[in-house]
């Protein structure tokens, strides 16, 4: 990949982002024409951008076969749109992490995401993270987005003791970083690095609106949350309010719709499953969630549903 193509992915990656569910039919089979259909859906709800097999598409759940599959069916299905196509391609094995990434250019992703591997923390610590990238982006092509869930954050105490390491690990991308998703929810860290990269590689703030009210300050261009994965219009909205200054209204979709939903979603401690439950409630496709993830109690659909109907998300 040239250094222009890599430039061009920066420069797509603004605004809100959704992290695409990936769909099972009862059986827990791979329900490929849901995820055609959810993909249709953000391209005429002008999703700029959409990951796929990521954290909340259920990667782990999914064998190398089935990621692929699940890829070319949202790949294919957005060909031809504005919307850009990130593909995640996360393994703890670099090697397998390599054949994921060329087969998702072979697909034609506009870009691929790639997590830490687990190994960071068995004694080599940030060496081992700069060598995981370093042998990724030499064997592929794509321009690539760099991602730190909360649940990798202990693998990258080297970084987050000293932010100016980030600086390095883009280096260890041999010039195809494009994006970093932050997904920490540690907004010093957030902030640090949207200062740090700024120009270089587009920050992605992951962990609500509220999260990126104050990101959008600080240089990151782009912010994912999970209420777009439902309702997208809302997301779009808020970062209009934003780019054109005001502030006042993004806060007001912040404090009347965002906050609650986070709130009713992540106390439930099955955020991915009520994701998909409420994306069944509007006429989207929903379906089960893969084995350890459990789904929504009928409960926990209730609440979701009085929750979302009170703040005026659903009817």
């Amino acid at each position: 990949m040239s250094t222009d193509t890599v430039a061009r992915l920066r420069e797509r990656l603004k605004g809100p982002v959704v992290a695409m569910t990936t769909h099972f039919k009862d059986d827990y089979s791979l329900d490929l024409d849901a995820m055609k259909r959810l993909t249709e859906y953000y391209v005429e709800q002008k999703m700029p951008t959409v990951i796929v097999t990521g954290s909340t598409g259920e990667y782990g759940a999914l064998e190398d076969d089935e990621r692929v599959a699940v890829q070319k069916a949202v790949i294919d299905t957005a060909r031809g749109s504005e919307m850009t196509v990130i593909a995640g391609v996360s393994d703890m094995a670099s090697t397998k992490a390599i054949e994921l990434t060329k087969a998702a250019e072979q697909l034609g992703a506009n870009g691929v995401m790639l997590t830490p591997p687990l190994a960071a923390t068995n004694g080599g610590g940030f060496a081992v993270l700069q060598h995981h990238y370093d042998v990724v982006t030499s064997a592929t092509e794509i321009g690539i987005v760099i991602y730190f869930s909360g649940a990798v954050m202990w693998q990258v105490q080297d970084i987050i003791a000293n932010p100016r390491l980030m600086l390095d690990l883009v280096e260890s991308c041999n010039g195809h970083a494009a994006g970093f998703k932050d997904a920490s929810g540690n907004f010093p860290f957030y902030r640090q690095h949207s200062e740090l990269l700024k120009g270089k590689v587009a920050t992605m703030g992951s962990a609500g609106m509220n999260y990126y009210l104050w990101g959008f300050d600080f240089g990151s261009p782009c912010f994912l949350t999970g209420l777009g994965n439902i309702w997208p219009k809302w997301e779009i909205e808020f970062y209009n309010h934003l780019v054109e200054g005001r502030r006042d209204k993004a806060l007001a979709i912040v404090k009347e719709k965002d906050l609650p939903y986070l709130t009713v979603t992540k106390n439930s401690k099955r955020y991915w499953a009520c994701v998909k439950a409420l994306q069944e409630m509007i006429g989207l496709p929903g379906g089960k969630m893969r084995a350890p993830l459990p789904d929504c109690t009928p409960e926990q659909r209730d609440e979701l549903r009085r929750v979302c109907t009170e703040i005026g998300l659903m009817e």
